[in-house]
């Protein structure tokens, strides 16, 4: 008896907001008088740090610093339309509708300070949180002496509305089944590579390392980024050894009766967690960036469960690898029945059997009924 360690790799990909359309969200901006902003959104912050990023997409694009704005999403009556926090869009969705505001408000705030400084405005520009003349930085005028101008000056609001919404996917072609506009609105990529520690007498399976690689098309955060990847990688951590999904095994009678009973990984279970962003541009996203709130939790339990085989020899393909089903397999592979073999992307098991198709992460197993 003894403990063997293996390593594995799963690659995914996921598809960002809904596709065909069908999730709009909307976003309004005000300037006060004293130059600071109000955003007005009704993206719901579920810790995904949809508020943080949305204040920081409207403080880049108008160029002011981040702490002069007010991000109130506190209800439905005061704030635009948002379809809600899945399918992982607060950023990409959301946050172009954000950037679009931003975008009317630096316009009228370019307007209303051209007049003042007797300026094109399109020879302006805002930095920092000043309106000032390209070329001539010794002329400008501060954002709050054009808020207090538009108010009592110009009699106007500064303000901004933007919206995001999807174009509907064209009618798809029968025969190349090409559309005009793909259904979806930017594929985000990320791979995992696992190693494990599997003790052959107790079935235990621990994972020592996670290495993950993350296309995120544009890290506006790159700190919340990775927490909310490693955070994803311990949720798929749980899902690769620990968690059952309903009705829990065999029956829904063996369920636990408190939450104590359920199984979900501690610090104790926490691996070395390697996390790598790459930044490959959306055409579509605010600043390029993608969604990967969703995904950061699929690519860790096929990895887990290649690393496995890689460890024993066996296949385990039903999550979670629990240590009766590794000292199961092993079982059945020392009584030759659990010899796999490959047909292309296939994993095969040879025997007279009927057979169930699973999928898990990209990797499709047929295994015995």
């Amino acid at each position: 008896m003894a403990k063997h360690r293996g390593k594995g790799i799963a690659a995914i990909e996921y598809p960002t907001g809904m596709n065909q359309n069908g999730d709009p969200s909307q976003c309004w901006i005000k300037v006060k008088p004293d130059g600071r902003i109000d955003v007005f959104a009704g993206t719901a912050d579920i810790g995904n740090g949809s508020k943080t990023i949305q204040a920081q997409i409207v403080a880049e694009t108008i160029g002011v610093p981040y702490d002069w704005i007010t991000y109130d999403n506190s209800n439905t009556d005061s704030s635009p339309v948002c379809t809600g926090t899945f399918a992982s869009r607060a950023t990409f969705v959301a946050g172009k509708a954000a950037e679009k505001a931003a975008l009317q408000v630096k316009a009228k705030i370019l307007e209303i300070a051209g007049k003042e400084l007797e300026i094109d405005p399109a020879d302006l520009e805002i930095i920092d949180g000043e309106v000032v003349a390209k070329g001539a930085p010794q002329t400008r005028m501060s954002i709050s002496d054009v808020a207090a101008a538009a108010t009592w000056g110009h009699g106007e609001l500064i303000t901004g509305t933007g919206a995001q919404l999807k174009p509907y996917a064209a009618i798809v072609d029968p025969e190349t089944g090409r559309v005009d506009s793909p259904p979806h609105s930017a594929i985000s990529y990320a791979a995992c590579a696992a190693e494990v520690e599997v003790d052959d007498e107790t079935g235990e399976v621990r994972v020592l390392r996670l290495q993950q690689c993350y296309d995120v098309g544009r890290a506006i955060n790159p700190t919340q980024v990775e927490g909310q990847i490693e955070g994803g990688a311990m949720m798929g951590l749980g899902l690769g050894v620990l968690e059952n999904c309903y009705p829990y095994y065999p029956s829904v009678e063996h369920r636990g009766g408190a939450f104590g009973s359920y199984l979900a990984p501690g610090m104790e279970e926490m691996p070395q967690i390697d996390t790598i962003l790459i930044e490959n541009p959306s055409q579509d996203g605010p600043y390029g960036a993608k969604g990967i709130g969703e995904m950061a939790n699929n690519p860790q339990p096929p990895a887990i469960a290649a690393a496995v085989y890689d460890a024993i020899g066996v296949w385990i393909t039903e999550l979670p690898i629990t240590p009766e089903r590794v000292l199961r397999a092993l079982e059945e592979k020392a009584a030759g029945k659990h010899e796999p073999r490959r047909e292309g992307k296939k994993v095969v098991f040879d025997e007279e059997l009927s057979v169930n198709t699973v999928s898990s992460g990209g990797i499709r197993f047929e295994v015995p009924a």
